[in-house]
């Protein structure tokens, strides 16, 4: 008789996950609605194994914007941008960073040689995806990819760089993602970390401009005085009403436009920094 009140135990506690897993379906379920997928299919097996998206322009387009993803992922937001900077005429592909990051060498500087050959690898299989081999290019990345985009400008020799797009950025960075990076609780201090402000000097010697664009209520913003004191290749682009995630893409859309009109620009950067 001992049975049934274990099987009964067992059903509850079947019942109890499956009602979990249907909330953790039906959570996603709703992070997905909305969100403008890809326009372009990508035929490049090696793209696609990289889980690469790409989003085209009506036309010509005006750039190729390489767009990292945060720690958590290319998660909705970073959709809602790409699809709405090929509304402007951009060629945007999208990056998952996290398996980018996990499949590198450990060691210093290992690490950081096969990181910058498999970002060169993405942008020219891109480029030929695309058939768009003389437009400049924008390396673009949020929070954790913010930091990789500058880095990679800096370092990992793409041609044709213009300008980064950093979108809330800190102020060190290293190429892995960890706990500490999820929950914002520490910046990197290992030997394998970079200073953000050093990849800025470094990429503003090849006359590479970044635009950080930041949240009002960034909790990183205090990284800005560092960054910003580089020097005319870098502005800051304010974001009203929005904090780190910049989850509102209707209102940073507008601040991003903005900025990729300044680092395409052509003029020289000798305007203060703003926000």
């Amino acid at each position: 008789m001992a049975f049934r009140p274990r099987l009964r135990t067992i059903l509850i506690v079947a019942g109890a996950l499956a009602a979990t897993a249907l909330s953790a379906v039906a959570v996603w379920a709703r992070s997905q609605v909305g969100v403008p997928r890809p326009n372009h299919v990508v035929h490049d097996p090696s793209l696609r194994a990289r889980g690469v998206v790409v989003y085209t322009p009506r036309g010509a387009p005006r750039a190729l914007v390489l767009f990292f993803g945060n720690d958590v992922g290319f998660w909705r937001p970073h959709y809602a941008l790409a699809a709405d900077l090929a509304s402007r005429g951009y060629a945007v592909a999208g990056i998952d960073i996290r398996p980018l990051l996990a499949a590198l060498p450990e060691g210093h500087p290992a690490r950081d040689s096969s990181c910058a050959v498999v970002i060169r690898d993405v942008a020219s299989r891109v480029r030929r995806e695309l058939g768009i081999e003389s437009v400049p290019v924008v390396i673009g990345g949020h929070s954790l990819g913010a930091e990789l985009a500058v880095w990679a400008a800096a370092h990992a020799g793409v041609p044709g760089v213009v300008g980064v797009l950093a979108l809330s950025p800190g102020s060190r960075s290293h190429l892995r993602v960890t706990a500490a990076d999820i929950l914002m609780s520490a910046e990197p201090q290992g030997p394998d970390s970079y200073g953000v402000a050093d990849a800025i000097a470094s990429a503003s010697t090849a006359h590479i401009r970044v635009a950080i664009v930041r949240g009002a209520s960034d909790k990183l913003g205090s990284a800005d005085a560092g960054l910003l004191s580089v020097g005319p290749s870098v502005r800051r682009f304010g974001v009203p009403f929005a904090g780190h995630s910049l989850r509102d893409i209707t209102v940073a859309r507008y601040v991003v436009r903005d900025a990729m009109n300044w680092l395409l620009s052509g003029r020289e950067a000798t305007a203060p920094a703003r926000s």
